[in-house]
Formats: C-alpha cells, sequence, structure tokens
C-alpha cells in the first residue's frame, strides 16, 4: 500500500487521517541520529535518500488535494528535522577539518567504501549462485536453458569464482562479511563437486570431464590458500 492509499487520495470520501508508519520510522532515525554527539555520514546519506522519496511520494498527496494540508505539514516537518541534522553534520566536518582530525570524516568514508564494496561481492555471489544451480540442474537432468552452452556455463562459473577471489577474498579477506561469503563459496563448491563426480559422465560424453575435474580442484584450492594465509597473518599479529 502506498503513501496515497494511506492518505485516501484519489477517493470520493476523505478518509481519517493517519500517519503511514514509513514516515514515523523515518522521523525517529532522523531524530536518533540527530541526539548522537557525531552522527553517521553514512546513515546521513541513507536518511537523505529515504526523505526525499516520501517528499515525492508526499507532494503527489497534496497535488490529489485530499489530506493536502496534513501532507504538506509532515513534509515541511521532515524537511526541518533533516535541515537540523544537515547542519550538525556540516559544523562537525568544518569542526574536524579545522582541528586537522580527520577520523571522523576518513572513518565514514571508509564505512561507505567497505559497505559499496560488500555489495558488489554479495551482487557476484548471487551470479555465483544463480550459475551453480544452472550447473547442478546440468548434472541432474543434463539439459540447460534453450541457447546456453554446457561449456559456456562452466566457462562462466569458475570466472565468477575467480572474479570473487581476486576482487574481494584475496585483498578483503579480513573484513567479516567477505570472509563469510568466502567460506560459503567453499561449501557451494564443495558440494557441486560432489555432485558432478557422481554425474561425470554427462561431461564424458562432451570430452569434458579432465577439465572440470582441473577446474573444481584448481579452484577449490586456490581459495582455501587465501582463507589460510588470511589465518596466518592474523596469528603472526597475535
Amino acid at each position: 500500500m502506498g503513501l496515497s492509499d494511506l492518505f485516501g487520495a484519489g477517493k470520493k470520501e476523505k478518509t481519517p487521517f493517519r500517519i503511514p508508519k514509513e514516515i514515523s520510522e523515518l522521523r525517529t532515525r532522523i531524530d536518533a541520529e540527530t541526539r548522537e554527539n557525531f552522527p553517521s555520514l553514512a546513515r546521513y546519506n541513507e536518511l537523505k535518500l529515504a526523505a526525499k522519496a516520501v517528499a515525492v511520494q508526499l507532494d503527489e498527496v497534496i497535488s490529489k488535494g485530499i489530506h493536502s494540508e496534513d501532507a504538506a505539514k509532515i513534509r515541511d516537518d521532515i524537511r526541518k528535522r533533516m535541515s537540523v541534522l544537515t547542519s550538525k553534520i556540516q559544523k562537525n566536518v568544518l569542526a574536524a577539518k579545522k582541528d586537522n582530525k580527520q577520523d571522523y570524516v576518513e572513518s565514514n568514508i571508509d564505512y561507505l567504501e567497505r559497505k559499496s564494496t560488500r555489495d558488489k561481492a554479495k551482487t557476484l555471489f548471487t551470479n555465483f549462485l544463480d550459475l551453480g544451480e544452472a550447473f547442478r540442474k546440468f548434472c541432474y537432468e543434463g539439459r540447460l536453458e534453450s541457447g546456453t552452452k554446457i561449456e559456456t556455463l562452466i566457462a562462466e562459473y569458475f570466472n565468477t569464482i575467480a572474479d570473487l577471489h581476486s576482487s574481494f577474498f584475496k585483498p578483503y579477506g579480513k573484513d567479516k562479511e567477505i570472509s563469510m561469503l568466502r567460506r560459503e563459496v567453499l561449501r557451494k563448491v564443495s558440494e557441486l563437486y560432489t555432485v558432478f563426480k557422481n554425474n561425470e559422465t554427462r561431461f564424458h560424453e562432451r570430452a569434458l570431464e579432465a577439465y572440470v575435474e582441473s577446474k573444481f580442484h584448481q579452484t577449490l584450492n586456490t581459495v582455501k590458500e587465501t582463507a589460510q594465509s588470511e589465518v596466518n597473518r592474523t596469528e603472526d599479529v597475535l
């Protein structure tokens, strides 16, 4: 249900006014962040996007003419709350720069960079899961979606793992979420290797058995070595 429905826009009879849940939650989040001595730049940017989206929906309600006054008051209230938070953010950033203390700015920028990296890794991981399911289906049923070749699927599957390893597992192995993805990749690849071994004849018929076998071993060893290397570096520090 959209905000227009909650406000009763587009209906002939004016329904009782009530503030949508998402707006109440947004107000609470803005207020909570404003009470912080050093509000998070990352959460602030998320709140800005949420406030902008709500404002667009409120403008739509206002244009319909039903509950327009209530919607306008809520829109202006959210803008005022965000203005207070914006002022506090700007004040803290300027103070940090003036005192040559970049911790506040850098820690928030670092958070955004880590979040972006994790999001990219998760997107690639989702692709890895989809390819794995297609691979598994071929092992069991000997067929793929129309127009897809098993050679292409094999290449995409192992290339995706290689991309995950080189772009995320190796450089960001200490990150908790990236490390969890790496463990999940190992588990999924190991499971799929077992499925492959139980259905080798499908690949033998296409002279792909030895190639796929080698790719599985190479991939599992590479990812495992990276994980062990990370453990060793942690032990050296301790």
